[in-house]
């Protein structure tokens, strides 16, 4: 939305305002994805061997091994960018409805741990062990709304 300053005669844009947006830069939102991807999956294989060692969690708990931890983290993570990017277009407040949505998303994303406790899906499921990836689901919703809120769009210059 434009509107005119009687000042200086010169259109400012809202930045909140949905549509073409002068605070988007499509490249900041990839190298800024990509760095929470990147680091959301660092943190969280980090997290799970620690956790994994420190509660006791049986090896044979193939959901905290490296490669079950990473590739799930990349999943998510890269829907937690997409899921940005639309809300960019979409929403006037793109960070605060992206906080809300992580919010719901990672609430969502305990279901199928609990599922899993529950049906003991795993050899090795315990407690401890779906503590320790739900926590890790809280390390990447965490990072995806910090990495995306604070850094995802381009400062805007407000005159005035």
């Amino acid at each position: 939305m434009a509107t005119q300053t009687a000042e200086t005669g010169i259109d400012q844009v809202d930045p909140r305002a949905p549509g073409r947006r002068r605070d988007l830069s499509w490249r900041r939102l990839l190298a800024v994805g990509g760095a929470a991807v990147i680091a959301s999956t660092i943190a969280n294989v980090l997290v799970a061997r620690t956790l994994a060692s420190l509660l006791q969690v049986p090896a044979a708990f193939t959901p905290l091994q490296t490669v079950s931890v990473a590739s799930l983290t990349v999943i998510g993570e890269a829907g937690a960018v997409l899921a940005f990017a639309a809300l960019i277009r979409l929403r006037p407040d793109p960070v605060r409805a992206f906080t809300v949505v992580a919010a719901i998303a990672l609430l969502v994303s305990w279901v199928p741990d609990l599922a899993v406790y529950a049906a003991g899906a795993f050899p090795g499921t315990t407690a401890a062990g779906i503590a320790s990836l739900m926590f890790l689901h809280i390390v990447a919703a965490g990072l995806a709304v910090f990495l995306l809120g604070r850094f995802g769009l381009r400062p805007v210059i407000r005159k005035g």
